[in-house]
Parts: structure tokens; C-alpha cells; sequence
């Protein structure tokens, strides 16, 4: 299911429906409560009051009202076809009301056609009478949204009064038009919206990206209708992803816990264990995220994210035994392979080594894991030979042991990196620096860790074509 069709939810109206909400007259709710009672002779009764009524449009379309309401098509046709003889034999004062029921008997026939036909003699007949340009509008609203548009701009020639532009942004966001459903919405003020309106205006701003201008109005939404959960959740939506997280967390407990008729989507336990993840809060978002995987419309990507979620939760804390196992089944989820993807496994050893809570042991242990890993991944992966170098060469200042050591086991890594940068004839900037980085480092290596002076000095050699000033090489350069 789309995402903005979540966040509307029930609350959308399907401007296509062939029914619109109104009173019913004192005729319509006779002939309903006829036919409803299931008498062998209902359809005479309805007879008998139509015969009375034979040159009342009203009657007769109400008499029609009555039968759709039950989708009994062919005697609502039968019905609303005499009221329309009426008008159009100029028997009867021109009225919009039987073509806009034949239209909407079209309708809901799926006779797109014929409903268009409708509503236009409705439009013709009547000028002034809204109902057919706006169901003429609604009908073409998908083939032609513009065209749909143009006809309610007819209206508002015809009917200044009326609110042309609500059900033009309604066509447009039906249409997918976002920027445009956008610019007549904000053409009206909010207080002249029902709920709705003020949802789709808001879910089209936040579906645009327009964060501060969707929670601007989802806020005010949320004013009027406090329990609404459309409101509750747009809320929660535009917070998260302006990273303002503990109100993402109240909207979350407002749409949980103070929402009425709230139906949840999978959207709203990615944003909610999204918000409490970067909220810091990571055993709750770890709870949130397996609530995710629970749900009926959690499907099988949304789940392996929510793995990988859970795993850089468990990181967060420390817990790197916990991280791997959900790394892990994350991992194994993965279709494609790549090296960025490949790589997880060895960084999460990287994070467990630079981390403070880290005891030696387990530092150890994370270093010859990642060490063994890269190495892998250099073999694996050629074209990333020079970032896998960088990698080993840096991680063994994490090691708790002297500094001498930990140059020792970084040495030959830098020796390696060097040797690939060198030898690039399109080495960027930052490469560059990369390269003086390793020599610099490779010399202490040469003079402190393996007391190789003529090594020193070769690298010193090549850190002066870099780096003609470079302090440290003039020094080698210039000993005995």
C-alpha cells in the first residue's frame, strides 16, 4: 500500500464515489423504506408514487436515489431517465439533478462514458448548479486532470461563491500531481477544509519534502482534530525527518495511545523505531523494530533493514555478540553483493576495537577478526586495495599495547598503501595527502620499529617530491 494512502487512511473521501452524502428527502426515505421491507409488490408501490409525482422532476429522482442506494441500476435509471425526459421536453423547469443521478448511476456501472455525457447535459440544463462540473471534473480527473481543472474553472465563472480550488487540489493529488494539488490548496485557508483536506495538503507537502511546511500543517490539523490520526502521524513523519526526535516521540505516543480509530501501517513503526533509535533510547528502538517485523504488511526487505537497525542498536551498546547476530542475518538476507556490503561485518569489529568498553581481550580479538577480514576483502576486491591498506595500517592504534607495537603491526600496511598511491598516476587531492600521511608514518616505522635507516631514507625521497618543505624528510635526509 502507498505511503500516502497510509497516512490518509479512511479519512480520504473517494471523490469518484456515486453517492454523495446528502439529506434525504421525505420521497426517498419512502420508497426506501419499501424497498427495504421486501414486499412482493414494492416495485408497484414505488409504481403508485412515481404515477403521483409523474411531472415531479424531484420526486422521480428521488424515487431513482432511493434504487442506487440499493444498486438496483436498472430501476434507478428507469427513474431518473422520466425526470430527465421531463427537463428535456421542456416540461419541466431545466434542472441539473436527473442528469447528475444518470451520471452517477454511470459511475457506479463503471461507464465512464456515459457519465461524462451526463454530467455535461447536467452542466448544459443547469449553469449554475455546481454538481455537474464537479462530477464531470471528477470523472475526467484521471485521464485528464487539467482538462478537469478547466471545467471547474467554468464553474467558478458561473459560481464565485463556490470552492473551486478544494476539489482542484483534490484532483490533483488523485492524479499524482503533488506541486499542483499543492497550489490550490494553498489557496484556501485551513478553517475552510474538512479534516480530510487538511490531511491530503499535508501528506502532498511532506510527500514534496516541504517538512516545515507539512508539520506546520499537520500541527494546526492536529489542533482542530486532536485525536485524528492522520494529524498524530504526519506529525511524527515530518519530525523524524527534520531529526527533531524527542517530538517525533511525543507524536508517537499522541498516535498510539490518543488516536481514535487508528489503523497502523508498517510506516508507522519504521518512523516510531527510527525516531527512538536516533533518540538514543536503543532498547526500546530495539523492542519497536521487532515489533516492526511482527506486523502483517512488514515485508521481506523492511524486515532485513530493520535486522541491520537492530544490530548498529546493539553496537550502540556495547553488546557487539548481540550486533553480530543480527548483522549476521541481515547479511545473509542480501541478494547482491558488494563490498560496501561485504565490509559490514569487518567494520563492526573496527567499532568493537575503538570502543572504551572494549577490554583487551576483546579488542584482540576484534583486531585479528577484522584484521583477517580486510585481508580477505583486498583479494576479493582488487579495485579496493589502497582503502583496504588504509584500514589494517590505522587499526592497530586502537590495540591497548605500547606504541612501538602498534607501529610495528601498522608498518607494513602503510608500506603496502604507499606503494599503491605512488604508483597512481591519477591520484586526487586527498589521495595525495593520504600518501604523505603513510611516508610520514612509514619513516617513524623504518627509524623507531625496524632500525632500517637506508628505508627511511628512500621514503623520505619520495615525501620531498610531495612535499618539498616537509620537515620530517629534510631531517632523515640530512643524517649520517
Amino acid at each position: 500500500m502507498k505511503m500516502r494512502n497510509i497516512i490518509i487512511g479512511a479519512l480520504m473521501t473517494v471523490i469518484a464515489a456515486p453517492a454523495m452524502a446528502q439529506q434525504q428527502d421525505a420521497i426517498q426515505e419512502q420508497v426506501a423504506a419499501i424497498i427495504k421491507s421486501g414486499a412482493p409488490d414494492a416495485a408497484k408501490q414505488v409504481a403508485a408514487i412515481a404515477k403521483q409525482n409523474k411531472k415531479d422532476v424531484n420526486a422521480l429522482v428521488s424515487i431513482g436515489k432511493a434504487y442506487l442506494a440499493v444498486k438496483d441500476y436498472a430501476n434507478a435509471k428507469l427513474y431518473a431517465q422520466q425526470a430527465a425526459d421531463l427537463v428535456s421536453n421542456k416540461k419541466a423547469q431545466p434542472t441539473a439533478t436527473p442528469f447528475v443521478l444518470l451520471g452517477n448511476i454511470a459511475v457506479s456501472e463503471d461507464d465512464g462514458g456515459t457519465a461524462a455525457q451526463q454530467f455535461q447535459q447536467a452542466m448544459y440544463f443547469d449553469p449554475k448548479n455546481p454538481d455537474g462540473y464537479r462530477r464531470y471534473a471528477q470523472i475526467m480527473s484521471k485521464t485528464d486532470p487539467n482538462g478537469a481543472v478547466q471545467t471547474l474553472e467554468d464553474l467558478r465563472a458561473q459560481r464565485p461563491d463556490y470552492p473551486v480550488d478544494l476539489i482542484a487540489a483534490e484532483i490533483y493529488s488523485n492524479a499524482g500531481k503533488m506541486s499542483k494539488a499543492i497550489e490550490y490548496y494553498d489557496k484556501v485557508q485551513l478553517s475552510q477544509m474538512k479534516d480530510y483536506q487538511i490531511s491530503d495538503y499535508a501528506t502532498n507537502l511532506f510527500l514534496s519534502k516541504n517538512y516545515d511546511k507539512s508539520l506546520q500543517v499537520a500541527t494546526e490539523g492536529h489542533n482542530m482534530f486532536p485525536r485524528n490520526a492522520s494529524f498524530n502521524r504526519l506529525m511524527m513523519f515530518n519530525y523524524t525527518d527534520k531529526k527533531e526526535y524527542e517530538k517525533a516521540l511525543e507524536a508517537a505516543d499522541k498516535l498510539f495511545n490518543a488516536s481514535d480509530s487508528l489503523k497502523t501501517s508498517v510506516y508507522d513503526y519504521t518512523y516510531h523505531s527510527k525516531a527512538l533509535k536516533s533518540a538514543g533510547k536503543y532498547q526500546e528502538a530495539i523492542a519497536a523494530y521487532q515489533n516492526l517485523q511482527g506486523q502483517k504488511d512488514c515485508d521481506a526487505t523492511t524486515s532485513m533493514e530493520a535486522d541491520k537497525s537492530i544490530s548498529d542498536c546493539y553496537k550502540s551498546l556495547s553488546d557487539y555478540a548481540k550486533a553480530g547476530e543480527y548483522l549476521d542475518k541481515y547479511l545473509k538476507a542480501q541478494t547482491q553483493k558488494s563490498f560496501s556490503v561485504d565490509e559490514l561485518l569487518a567494520q563492526l569489529y573496527v567499532d568493537q576495537l575503538a570502543d572504551d568498553n572494549s577490554t583487551k581481550e576483546d579488542k584482540q580479538a576484534a583486531y585479528d577478526k577484522a584484521d583477517a577480514l580486510y585481508k580477505a576483502l583486498g583479494e576479493k576486491y582488487p579495485d579496493n586495495a589502497a582503502y583496504v591498506a588504509m584500514k589494517r595500517a590505522r587499526m592497530p592504534f586502537s590495540l591497548a599495547m605500547p606504541q612501538m607495537e602498534q607501529l610495528k603491526l601498522a608498518g607494513p600496511h602503510f608500506a603496502t598503501l604507499g606503494d599503491i598511491l605512488y604508483a597512481k598516476s591519477d591520484r586526487s587531492a586527498g589521495e595525495t595527502k593520504m600518501l604523505g600521511d603513510a611516508y610520514n608514518t612509514l619513516i617513524a616505522y623504518y627509524v623507531h620499529a625496524v632500525n632500517d635507516m637506508d628505508k627511511a631514507k628512500e621514503i623520505a625521497s619520495k615525501l620531498i617530491e610531495l612535499d618539498p618543505e616537509n620537515a620530517n624528510a629534510k631531517a632523515i635526509l640530512g643524517s649520517k
